[in-house]
């Protein structure tokens, strides 16, 4: 390791000439939320050399509008933290050198009424003045430094639109060395998915100048900003001697230069954003290098060649990686320098690589003034399958020399296939590949599943022709490396005898390069199961029976099943229910038979009509029940016809034994509602002589003279009135 002085790179702008303790800075707007807006200015001071307490707790910046550059608003924003920026290589850090980042923030609220302008806006910060030990500018101690952020409207088309500004590089820590490649990655990251695009440009100058208090921050003034005037020789395509001159990758963002000289040099970069291929945005950001003379520091070689081979690979040959083939590569690497450390990294160049292929990363070579090297091998992932496309890797070595490290690498063509994989294998420890069970069996066998490359296999299955969750399936799905077990279970119940047919296909799966890889193997079910239909029989089914009101009629309903299936007798009125008129049904089960008995003596309830009909079922209980039996029996209701009532309309109380009472012995009967109630008796002047609530009452005519009296004979539906003689 080579140890030199230090000094940073640093970003947009300077302080005056007494205030050289900033050496860079950078502006930065991000969107918050509604019209709210973050805006940060960073800037970084030499902690070391310069004086902490210049640095000012507040700053002012201002806002204009792109096209006018008209003044919108000036912004006091407050220093509110201060972090140390670490060295890209600490092992070159020089302890005389520290970068410390000072960030000014503010809240900054753009409402889309306001700030709608279509040229966009842009914000900006000046202060003089740059160190005066810049080689490549005249009187740098006169000119100014600008800090610069273009963006766009708010609003655009009637549509809010909403944009940050990108986060581009960190801020360096690095130094130069006179003769050798300085390389660095100064590509952004936006926030919204922009394109962005770097170049160099010339450092604005802006109208700041030398103040006898260079803790006055000026008011900004509005572009155009003048430029930095470059020595002679130079210009913003040459901004730095070098050989070649200082460059940026468009696409990228990487800087590269190879100065030709020592000294102190600025130089800028200027990153564009893009949105739909037109421009939105702008930041410029200018820096510092130091360029130094440095100990002599030799360069690192790579070598690369396969497995067997005695020639190393050239750059442009393409290796072809077979299925079978060793899939790794050796590496050597060397430098000239003793106890050299080196480090080796391979990075993918068109295609996707997350796996650490190299072996050895990091070593030390010619230990002891010994010359060695390093051998590793990268090794290519099984996976890895270019189809018939070139791949491009580059394997890189570099070691630890000061300012940055010195590299070489050598980029590799290759086409690859993946490594050759034996699919899974799966068998049953089942008997046959048919069964044919009965109801309440419980079919019971293994699953093995096997993979020679001893890869994950996993156990599943499925139905072909029906779904197994409604089924009282069970069969973990196991997985183990190599080989697996699973047992499988089916109690075959009556769900399972709704199908005829049932075909399990029990399925092994590897995962192979995030392929899955299938062995299926199939079983069949073929439930063995018939149901025979059950039979209802009763020896007054489908007749019309006619029941003589009062009486009492029975008869027995059989029930059969061939299969010994539980059946069950059940009786339903069509229209009405058997107990409310009287009827008697003792509903029965059984395996096989039941017989069930049925007895009705029709009641006064019945007499709201005269026809009934009863059905009688025969419900079977089995998996696939056939629809319930059923017969039928009409009842007609008839009545006997009553007596005639002719009442007696004389009687003689001589004590002869002869009609000695009035009586009425052919009454109407009582007959449900119609029921005697009382019989009353009145002379020819409307006295009551006699009552009686007996229907088989006798009036003898006691206290009463000979002649005609009028009785009353009541039911609690009608009355019957007539007159009687009594003659002794």
């Amino acid at each position: 390791m080579k140890y030199v002085y230090l000094i940073i790179l640093f970003f947009c702008f300077l302080l005056p000439a007494r205030a050289t303790h900033i050496v860079g800075g950078e502006f930065q707007l991000t969107y918050l939320n509604g019209s709210s807006y973050e805006l940060i200015l960073n800037l970084y001071v030499d902690k070391r050399n310069g004086n902490p307490d210049a640095v000012d707790n507040s700053i002012l910046v201002s806002l204009f509008t792109k096209d006018t550059n008209l003044r919108v608003l000036n912004l006091t924003m407050p220093l509110v933290r201060r972090l140390p920026v670490n060295y890209s290589y600490i092992a070159c850090t020089n302890p005389e050198l520290s970068t410390e980042k000072v960030v000014y923030r503010q809240i900054l609220d753009l409402p889309a009424n306001t700030y709608n302008n279509p040229g966009g806006y842009y914000v900006v910060h000046e202060r003089c003045c740059r160190n005066n030990s810049i080689d490549n500018i005249i009187r740098p101690e006169d000119a100014g430094q600008t800090f610069y952020l273009e963006f766009p409207p708010v609003v655009q088309n009637a549509t809010r639109f909403i944009n940050s500004s990108p986060e581009l590089f960190p801020p360096l820590s690095d130094y130069a060395c006179v003769n050798d490649l300085f390389y660095y990655d100064f590509g952004g990251v936006d926030p919204d998915g922009d394109s962005l695009v770097y170049e160099m440009t010339t450092p604005f100058n802006g109208y700041s100048a030398p103040t006898p208090n260079d803790r006055v921050a000026p008011i900004a003034s509005a572009a155009p900003y003048p430029l930095i005037n470059w020595i002679t020789g130079l210009s913003t395509a040459n901004q730095i001697p070098g050989d070649p001159v200082a460059t940026i990758n468009r696409a990228t963002g990487r800087f590269t230069v190879k100065p030709t000289l020592t000294g102190l040099f600025v130089f800028a970069v200027k990153c564009s954003e893009y949105r739909n291929r037109k421009k939105i945005g702008e930041v410029r950001r200018d820096f510092q290098l130091l360029v130094l003379n440095c100990p002599q520091n030799g360069s690192p070689a790579i070598q690369i060649r396969q497995p067997g081979q005695q020639t190393f690979y050239q750059e442009g040959d393409i290796i072809k990686i077979s299925s079978n083939q060793a899939r790794c590569l050796e590496i050597f690497s060397s430098d000239t320098d003793p106890d050299e450390v080196l480090t080796i990294e391979a990075k993918p160049v068109n295609f996707n690589l997350t796996d650490q292929i190299v072996a050895l990363s990091t070593g030390k070579v010619n230990r002891n003034g010994n010359t060695d090297s390093i051998k590793t091998t990268a090794c290519f992932p099984a996976c890895l399958n270019s189809e018939g496309k070139v791949y491009l890797l580059d394997l890189i070595v570099r070691d630890d020399g000061c300012s940055l490290p010195k590299r070489d690498t050598v980029r590799v063509s290759f086409q690859i296939e993946p490594a050759p994989n034996v699919n899974p294998e799966i068998t049953t420890t089942a008997s046959t590949i048919s069964f044919r069970p009965k109801l309440g069996d419980v079919l019971a066998f293994d699953v093995i599943g096997t993979d020679a490359d001893k890869d994950l296999v996993s156990l599943s299955v499925s139905g072909v022709d029906f779904n197994v969750n409604t089924q009282p399936i069970t069969f973990p799905a196991n997985a183990a490396a190599g080989q697996v077990t699973s047992p499988f279970t089916w109690l075959i119940d009556c769900k399972a005898t709704s199908q005829a047919l049932y075909t399990l296909k029990f399925t092994a799966t590897t995962l192979v390069c995030g392929k899955a890889i299938t062995k299926d193997t199939f079983i069949e079910v073929r439930p063995d199961y018939l149901n025979n239909e059950p039979t209802i029989t009763a020896a007054l089914a489908g007749k019309n029976i006619d029941i003589l009101f009062g009486t009492t009629f029975t008869d027995t309903i059989f029930g059969t099943d061939p299969d010994l299936d539980l059946i069950a007798l059940a009786a339903e009125g069509e229209g009405f229910n058997l107990a409310d008129v009287g009827m008697k049904f003792t509903p029965g089960s059984g395996n096989g038979n039941v017989k069930a008995l049925f007895t009705w003596q029709p009641a006064c309830e019945v007499i709201s009509k005269n026809q009934y009909r009863v059905n009688f079922i025969l419900n079977e209980s089995t998996c696939q029940p056939f629809p319930p039996r059923t017969i039928s029996v009409t009842f007609n209701i008839t009545y006997e016809a009553p007596p005639t009532f002719i009442p007696a309309n004389i009687f003689t109380p001589n004590n002869d034994g002869k009609n000695d009472a009035f009586e009425l012995p052919t009454l109407p009967p009582d007959f449900c509602s119609s029921v005697f109630s009382r019989i009353r008796i009145y002379n020819r002047w409307g006295s009551l002589v006699y009552e009686s609530e007996d229907r088989n009452f006798a009036w003898r005519g006691k206290d009463v003279t000979d002649g005609v009296y009028f009785y009353h004979i009541y039911y609690t539906d009608k009355k019957y009135t007539g007159t009687v003689t009594l003659v002794r």
